[in-house]
């Protein structure tokens, strides 16, 4: 386990930091346009959850170190492990950065304070771990051609429900009840009381969505041709 976190922290840091860097703009924008703590740790949450697994997975295609891994006198599971643990390592220091350079700039008009809490964290994770949970054993098993069938499974899903919409129509309208839903779903989960029994389920939920996710790439990566 310990080869494959060296060999993602070699392989990765470089990347890491470029993408970091060329984010900078971003969180800096959403510091200085978002006053709502939770808005910002939404948006946060959603950009850091999409853009690190697809960094250090991209990498992986572009320089084909797939085959030098898998080389190793190491399992298939283990590998897999290993690239959830660096990419969760990497997510963090994503979110790190964001929150450090949002409380040093004196423009942001966001608390960072209030964003440090368990509930917050934790609801940050939750969200991060449906995207992480969808993107990884289809990115492990297929690479960068998996990132395109699910956009490509996305656009036509997106397609099917616009063509409902016009057939339907109203409050039927799917994508109207989708985002709806949605929006629901997060304004509840937002302003839910940071009970124990809220934080306790909400953490067996990203641990179950994770292992979940594990298996599944587990399996998928075990029919990997190299």
């Amino acid at each position: 386990m310990l080869k494959i976190l060296r060999l993602e922290y070699l392989y990765t840091r470089r990347q890491i930091l470029i993408v970091l860097t060329i984010f900078s703009a971003y969180f800096a924008y959403m510091a200085g346009r978002i006053e709502s703590p939770r808005v910002f740790i939404v948006m946060t949450s959603l950009m850091v959850g999409l853009a690190m697994p697809f960094t250090i997975l991209a990498r992986e295609d572009k320089f084909k170190t797939a085959v030098l891994v898998c080389s190793l006198p190491l399992r298939r599971s283990t590998v897999v492990l290993g690239k959830y643990v660096s990419t969760w390592a990497a997510i963090v220091v994503g979110l790190g950065y964001a929150l450090l350079l949002t409380s040093v700039l004196p423009f942001s008009k966001v608390r960072v304070a209030e964003i440090l809490t368990v509930k917050t964290l934790l609801i940050s994770i939750f969200l991060i771990s449906l995207i992480f949970a969808v993107i990884l054993p289809f990115t492990i098993r297929f690479g960068l051609v998996g990132v395109i069938v699910l956009l490509v499974g996305f656009q036509l899903l997106g397609i099917l429900a616009l063509v409902l919409a016009q057939v339907l129509g109203g409050a039927r309208n799917p994508m109207r009840v989708f985002f709806s839903a949605v929006e629901g779903g997060l304004r509840t989960l937002l302003s839910h009381e940071a009970t124990p029994g809220f934080l306790l389920a909400l953490l067996a939920v990203v641990i179950a969505l994770n292992a979940l996710s594990f298996v599944v790439a587990r399996a998928l990566y075990a029919r990997r041709d190299l």
